[in-house]
């Protein structure tokens, strides 16, 4: 019979952790004051984590660690050290998006389990397979996938951690820049503002929240994620309070044991938050206008009523342990009270026992006295007594006696449950190798426009759909093949590019790591790391070499001072010109308000600005409204290789234009960002 998946629940305080563990969790992941995705949450101090771990280890629940965000150089030896905190503490594994941070906690923690966050972009087999070259040992894959393709997720070996209940992102998680862009306040930095809940519209004079989508929640696929090799339901809500947490474990508990839960738990877990309601999100493949909705006064309301009740589902500690007990009483020796629970065992040493003056002690009064254990976890199973002729101990040292074995039985299960690490050295910082000068790529969604720009770059980045329309063999040569960002059909694509590389295509861009996982399954090219990797350290580009990388784009989210400072272990460039990726999206927002037919090739904000919108194979992207310009500060990013200067939509004439201002490093005009060069993103 195959194993019931893990329950895991969201803790953003101490009260959600009682609540995920009293109403059946098995699982609980939370966030310290460090590189949490949910910076905002409340999160735990260095004490409370450790509190945290021995309450989950008591009641025989596993507890993680999240540090999913993007690292810099600067915080890497405080990551170091929390990350030998957490193993001091014996969590249960750790929750990573930087592939920097997992390979020095991989150096650093040998035998701690590392799982893949949803920020990693891991969504196919060969992407899974990928994040165990890297050392991961569970993989939480996109939240757009469908039933099918979670269960090829699961075929890879690797265990799968699925969401099934909470906030479903508009852009796929990892992809998102929009609230950096916008605000310097980084997703990948656990800072997102939630520019999406914003109003925003395809049309001016529509109000709309068209990148806002309903909660998901799939309480009712619980047995098909199961038999599709699920090892793991992750509900999501660091930062919502503990009775959302209580609703939702609740619920999927039972679904889980193959119970039905009620109609009443079900309005429970509506009320207490949902968006308009609730959504399957991407599971059935269905997608379009209804999976779209807002917080409204209504949901608001709803939630207040639900509140106290829900509050009740933990306000006791859950009985999860049986004892077994033995008191020993014999003249002129200290008494001794035995216990067992499970497999642990241990004694209490109380007072030598006086001679009964009147009435002798019973062991209907030492069971009495032991039974007592209503405030603890803990159930009274068999006491033995054995007790001297005439003998008596007072009331209170019984009750002494039971509340240390009731701790000496904690002490003891939370000392069983508590995995025990290695340490080893950290890696040292790595070398650096210093640059030859920049070169520029090319890069566009067609090829008429950078044809004959072919002998002045160092390489064209061309989609996969262009590529296959290539046949002159001086422009394959300097191809770099740009794969889907989103990969629905895993095979087929692996089937196209082999017939690209048959064709002599060599160079090939990996966005991010499900790309690698892919790119794995063809032979003897150069792989280049594009942006979608989220490169913001010098360990995560001495990974990449590792993993046999040619080169890499280091993300725009680093000032430009960021990027001078980084040992380079490979050749490094930036994005130098265009206009920059925002969203990527499943579901496209023009779409699900006007259609295809009436496309408006945008949405608009609240403020009158108009982010363009360009479909790809299957997915869209929304772009900056502002063009990106560093023509005449190429100079502050130190030792980098080249530049990325993206020409989409532009013409010949213009694309000419831009690629000589760079080359001449001249000061562009007009309406034009340095993005996050000069700005950078929020620390705190």
């Amino acid at each position: 019979m195959k194993k019931k998946p893990e329950l895991l629940a969201p803790a953003g305080s101490m009260e959600s952790v009682y609540a995920a563990v009293r109403c059946g969790a098995d699982g609980v992941y939370a966030g310290g004051k460090r590189f949490s995705a949910r910076a905002n949450a409340v999160n735990f101090s260095d004490e409370e984590l450790k509190t945290a771990a021995d309450y989950c280890h008591l009641c025989g629940v596993k507890f993680y660690i999240a540090m999913n965000t993007v690292i810099f150089d600067s915080e890497m030896p405080d990551l170091i050290n929390f990350a030998l905190y957490c193993a001091q503490i014996g969590v249960d594994g750790i929750i990573l998006q930087d592939p920097g941070a997992a390979a020095v906690i991989r150096s650093l923690i040998p035998g701690m389990p590392l799982h893949a966050s949803t920020q990693m972009t891991i969504h196919t087999k060969e992407g899974a397979r990928a994040a165990a070259e890297m050392g991961f040992c569970r993989v939480v894959p996109a939240r757009e996938l469908t039933l099918s393709q979670i269960e090829q997720v699961a075929a890879s070996g690797l265990e799968t951690e699925v969401f099934v209940h909470g906030a479903q992102c508009m852009c796929l998680s990892g992809q998102c820049y929009m609230s950096a862009a916008i605000g310097t306040r980084s997703a990948n930095r656990g800072q997102c503002a939630q520019c999406c809940r914003l109003p925003f519209s395809a049309e001016k004079r529509e109000e709309r929240c068209a990148l806002s989508l309903k909660d998901m929640s799939l309480l009712e696929f619980t047995d098909a994620l199961a038999a599709a090799g699920a090892d793991s339901f992750k509900i999501e809500g660091r930062m919502k309070r503990p009775e959302y947490v209580a609703a939702a474990v609740t619920a999927f508990r039972k679904a889980i044991d193959g119970n039905i839960p009620t109609d009443e738990e079900k309005s429970d877990l509506r009320s207490v938050f949902s968006r308009s309601g609730f959504t399957d999100g991407y599971l059935t493949g269905k997608r379009g206008s209804e999976m779209f909705g807002f917080r409204r006064k209504e949901d608001v309301t709803a939630a207040k009523d639900a509140l106290p009740k829900l509050r009740g589902l933990y306000e006791n500690e859950r009985k999860s342990g049986i004892l077994d007990m033995e008191m020993l009483i014999e003249s002129d020796k200290p008494a001794v009270l035995k216990f067992s629970c499970g497999d642990i065992s241990g004694e209490v040493t109380g007072s030598i026992p006086e001679k009964a003056l009147s009435r002798p002690l019973t062991a209907d009064d030492v069971k009495k006295q032991l039974s007592k254990l209503g405030g603890t976890r803990y159930e009274c199973n068999k006491i033995r007594t054995v007790i001297g002729e005439g003998l008596t101990l007072p009331a209170k040292e019984l009750n002494r006696m039971r509340r240390e074995a009731a701790a000496l039985a904690d002490s003891l299960t939370i000392k069983k449950n508590t995995p025990v690490y290695s340490i080893c050295s950290p890696p040292p910082m790595p070398g650096h190798c210093a640059g030859a000068g920049i070169s520029f790529r090319l890069l566009s969604d067609s090829a008429e426009n950078v044809l004959s720009l072919t002998d002045r770059a160092e390489l064209l980045l061309l989609p996969l759909r262009v590529c296959e329309g290539l046949t002159d063999c001086a422009v394959i040569n300097k191809t770099a093949v740009m794969l889907p960002c989103i990969v629905t059909d895993e095979e087929r694509l692996i089937s196209r590019l082999k017939a690209l590389r048959e064709r002599g295509f060599v160079h090939f861009v990996c966005g991010n790591f499900t790309h690698l996982g892919v790119l794995r399954k063809l032979g003897n090219i150069i792989i280049h790391g594009g942006q979608g990797l989220n490169i913001t350290n010098s360990y995560s580009i001495a990974e990449l070499a590792r993993l046999g990388f040619a080169d890499c784009t280091v993300s725009f989210e680093l000032r430009a001072a960021q990027t001078g400072a980084l040992h380079l272990t490979l050749p490094a460039g930036i994005r130098a010109y265009g206009r920059l990726p925002l969203m990527t999206v499943l579901n496209c927002p023009v779409r699900a308000q006007k259609g295809c037919k009436d496309c408006t090739g945008h949405i608009i904000d609240r403020m009158g600005k108009e982010f363009p919108v360009r479909c790809e194979e299957g997915y869209a992207r929304i772009y900056n409204c502002d063009i990106l310009e560093t023509s005449d500060i190429l100079d502050k990013f130190g030792d980098i290789s080249f530049a990325v200067i993206d020409v989409s939509g532009l013409d010949t004439v213009q694309a000419d234009r831009v690629l000589t201002r760079y080359e001449r490093r001249e000061k562009p005009s007009g309406n034009f960002t340095r993005g996050l060069y000069r700005r950078g993103v929020d620390k705190s």
